[in-house]
């Protein structure tokens, strides 16, 4: 080999892999649960079980401001459910159309952090949506000088469920190997109280009647579509 060691071939080979690699990490396809032309506004109920939407003022929405929200979520929905004997429920849904290394769902936990909330209790949730149904979940309380809020949220990526911003990097990966990239949901809902399990018990009651209250055909929008097919 005139002019090239054995060196500058392992150099050559490793780039080489590294080119493949990187080759196989761009996504193909597209993976979209959202049905076309429709928004979050109108496939949420107004009557969720026992709670109804009342318009009120002032929702707490903890998110970054500016050009980068709007590119992460393509929608965003924010309201107050009431119901005799039942706290309110605050529900914000943020939809975000693509999921991957520059546009992702942010979650609770880093947008409560960066507006000043101490995060804590956080905990993986199993939210019982029906018999030996149970859908993937996050249960945490964001506390400031000025309010307390109990939370429970999940995300949906693609038809995956992650539970921490851990998996979440991990699903995203697995989906840009399987040469794909996905569209994504962060359905949250909280109540304006401190900690206790009756709040967390009602929190999990709301998820279950939110799931059951959209239309079947918007579900795999909301839960993914393996967790849908079992509530069919």
């Amino acid at each position: 080999m005139s002019g090239i060691n054995r060196r500058d071939v392992l150099m050559g080979g490793a780039l080489a892999a590294a080119a493949g690699g990187a080759a196989a990490l761009v996504p193909r396809d597209r993976l979209v649960l959202m049905p076309q032309g429709h928004e979050l506004e109108d496939f949420v109920p107004q009557k969720v079980g026992v709670w109804t939407h009342v318009p009120s003022p002032g929702i707490v929405m903890p998110r970054t401001e500016g050009t980068l929200s709007a590119k992460l979520y393509g929608q965003v929905l924010s309201r107050i459910y009431f119901a005799e004997n039942r706290l309110p429920v605050i529900l914000v849904m943020a939809y975000g159309p693509v999921q991957n290394d520059l546009l992702q769902l942010h979650r609770p936990e880093v947008c409560y952090s960066a507006v000043g909330f101490e995060i804590s209790e956080t905990t993986p949730a199993q939210l019982p949506i029906r018999p030996g149904v149970l859908l993937p979940a996050r249960e945490l309380v964001a506390r400031s000088d000025r309010r307390t809020e109990t939370i429970t949220y999940w995300t949906r990526v693609g038809d995956d469920l992650p539970t921490s911003g851990r998996e979440q990097r991990i699903v995203k990966l697995r989906q840009q190997w399987a040469g794909y990239v996905a569209d994504g949901i962060l359905v949250r809902m909280s109540c304006a109280v401190p900690p206790e399990p009756a709040v967390n018990a009602q929190l999990a009651e709301f998820a279950r009647d939110l799931v059951a209250a959209v239309p079947a055909v918007d579900r795999p929008a909301l839960v993914g579509r393996p967790l849908a097919a079992k509530l069919a």
